[in-house]
């Protein structure tokens, strides 16, 4: 036949205020068997109960509706754990470093690759076809404007000189012989001792006479420029490049005769593109704004090098195949920091906003509804702040909204802040 738990459950609980509490220990109760082994366990869980602060009513409800079994194994569990509840150790107060947000202009800055070139750079060619006698200069070299840089065989152009002169002594002579003539008819024809015809036509070979002297004249001075040539001189001051062509070598004007190159370093430019976006963000699509910017030449760390440029030339419009607009800017160069073609890293300084609330990127979160920053709330406990981002520049975020002057947002430690989380703000160093 079933057993009813109920009632035995009842009459086992009757059992038990009737015999009291008791003061055996487990082991008393656990030894004993049948029925009374039941009151045994219900005299202990009892007595258990008491010392963990249960009143009576609550207990034997529980207890009447639970099998021994259960009852057994509350038992156990809480004779292990000393009939108490073990409660953990408050955390400590998670320290971390903040940023006080302030409402200030924030500069806007881009920054580019650029290629560097010389303010004149001059291809020094031959102008006068010849053989390649003598290089005069150190590759590399600094040298100045009209110094010679390679001679060129002059034989040829003595020859040629030499003849233009023999031939103007010829056609000077002849005009002096037909302009003293002209000069004669002119008398006579005052005496009307000639015709009028004669004394115009004397006049007329004297006229050719002198054209002819005057080309004469014109073939010596091509000589002499052509046999100048055959010296080879610097245009500008500058930096020399490397020898195009060996001694001996044979050159003339057009695309053989590139000799070597001279470049001015003492004033570079640095040619680079801006994108459309940049170019409307910095200076508002206007060029005439871009060439007030402050530009800036960055080493291989990212700090500025010691000099400042400006831009002196704006692109009227956009490259299509880039999608940016073509600037060039100009530096000074003292130390020869800079060298023609090499690639070098810019950045230009357009317009500042007013007013404008920054946050670096590293305290920037991602959830499901948006960006949000922490910041350290009343108490000192960590508060979420969904921000509204206007744009990125470099480590730093310009917040359009969500963030007001007095702010503290929090800068690390992130992934162990939960929302309501005990902070403590380390004190900034003294600076």
């Amino acid at each position: 036949m079933p057993v009813d738990r109920t009632a035995r459950h009842t009459r086992l609980m009757g059992n038990l205020f009737q015999g009291g509490v008791g003061h055996a220990g487990p082991a008393e109760y656990l030894s004993a068997t049948g029925d009374d082994a039941v009151t045994s366990l219900f005299r202990f869980c009892f007595r258990l109960a008491s010392h963990g602060g249960l009143d009576t009513f609550t207990y034997m409800s529980v207890c009447k509706t639970l099998p021994v079994e259960v009852l057994l194994l509350a038992a156990l569990g809480l004779f292990v754990s000393g009939c108490k509840p073990v409660v953990p150790p408050p955390m400590p107060p998670l320290p971390v470093n903040t940023q006080v947000i302030e409402v200030r202009p924030f500069p806007q800055t881009v920054e580019v690759t650029a290629q560097v070139e010389g303010t004149r750079e001059v291809e020094v060619r031959a102008r006068v076809t010849g053989i390649l006698l003598a290089q005069s200069y150190q590759e590399g070299a600094l040298v100045k404007a009209g110094d010679l840089l390679f001679k060129i065989d002059p034989a040829t152009y003595e020859v040629a000189l030499a003849l233009a002169k023999a031939q103007l002594s010829q056609e000077q002579a002849k005009f002096e012989q037909f302009e003293a003539e002209s000069t004669r008819q002119d008398k006579l024809l005052g005496q009307r001792a000639t015709s009028p015809k004669e004394a115009t036509d004397a006049k007329a070979v004297a006229m050719a006479a002198r054209f002819a002297r005057d080309v004469a004249a014109a073939k010596v001075r091509g000589a002499e420029l052509d046999l100048s040539y055959c010296e080879v001189r610097a245009p500008i001051a500058g930096y020399t490049g490397r020898l195009a062509r060996s001694e001996g070598s044979l050159v003339s004007p057009g695309a053989d005769g590139l000799l070597t190159t001279v470049v001015q370093r003492e004033q570079v430019w640095a040619r680079c593109g801006v994108s459309e976006q940049d170019f409307a963000r910095l200076f508002q699509g206007d060029a005439a704004q871009a060439t007030r910017a402050k530009v800036e030449v960055l080493d291989r760390a990212g700090q500025p090098l010691p000099f400042v440029g400006k831009v002196n030339f704006v692109s009227a419009q956009v490259e299509a195949r880039l999608g940016t607009i073509q600037m060039r800017a100009e530096f000074p160069n003292a130390g020869n920091q800079l060298l023609p073609g090499q690639f070098v890293r810019l950045r230009l300084e357009g317009k500042p906003l007013e007013g404008a609330v920054t946050v670096p990127t590293s305290s920037l979160l991602q959830s499901a509804q948006g960006r949000f920053v922490y910041i350290l709330g009343e108490g000192n406990v960590a508060t979420m702040r969904p921000v509204q981002i206007e744009v990125i520049i470099g480590p730093l975020a310009v917040v359009s909204g969500g963030l007001k002057s007095g702010d503290r947002v929090i800068l690390d430690n992130l992934v162990k802040i939960r929302p309501g989380a005990l902070l403590a703000p380390r004190t900034p160093a003294a600076k």
